[in-house]
């Protein structure tokens, strides 16, 4: 099974409802048959996340 992903490890993401805009780091993704969960990590925390919830650009608009 082949599985191309936008996303690869180690690219740095946001989450779209961060009003900090913090810097996330993509270790880990999940197949489901709905869809791809990825783990975001910022230092010793870690989420899972869907890819329609966080971005490669950060929102500058969030962080004012």
């Amino acid at each position: 099974m082949l599985i191309d992903t936008e996303y690869n490890f180690g690219d740095i993401v946001y989450l779209k409802t961060d009003p900090d805009q913090i810097g996330r780091m993509i270790t880990e993704f999940t197949v489901y048959p709905m869809g791809i969960l990825y783990s975001l990590s910022h230092g010793v925390n870690t989420t899972k996340h869907y890819e329609l919830e966080f971005s490669k650009e950060k929102d500058v608009i969030q962080t004012l």
